[in-house]
């Protein structure tokens, strides 16, 4: 199955490491857009494909800023964060988080991710079920 390049916005404080990760995201023909988490999440307003947020922005957590986002905006996150997975289990379910991924982040590792979570939203998509 080919997947065709996404709109994905990810929401970062660090501007190195934000620009580490959307080098692989680009390098799959993504279009990667930025945000540090600061107010009102105004990227959220365009089209995006998937949002990447990181668990410390700009005067609150990411948590905080996912539950400012609505289903509408964004049907699934993947969640950086320094602490497992494990840990957060309940928060996943309750925020839409598609998948956690544990701190430092392996770039290839995101794009892997990134990859399986457009595979199986085509999959749903073409199989309704």
């Amino acid at each position: 199955m080919t997947i065709t390049p996404k709109k994905i916005l990810l929401v970062h404080n660090n501007p190195e490491e934000r620009g580490r990760l959307a080098i692989m995201l680009s390098r799959f023909g993504h279009e990667v857009r930025f945000s540090c988490g600061k107010g009102c999440p105004d990227q959220l307003s365009q089209a995006n494909d998937l949002v990447i947020v990181d668990d410390k922005l700009a005067g609150q957590s990411g948590l905080d800023f996912i539950n400012q986002i609505s289903g509408k905006q964004c049907e699934k996150v993947i969640y950086l964060s320094p602490l497992p997975s494990v840990v957060a289990s309940m928060e996943t379910e309750k925020l839409n988080i598609y998948e956690w991924i544990t701190k430092p982040v392996d770039p290839l590792k995101l794009a892997v991710v990134v990859c399986d979570y457009f595979v199986e939203s085509a999959m749903e998509h073409a199989f309704p079920g």
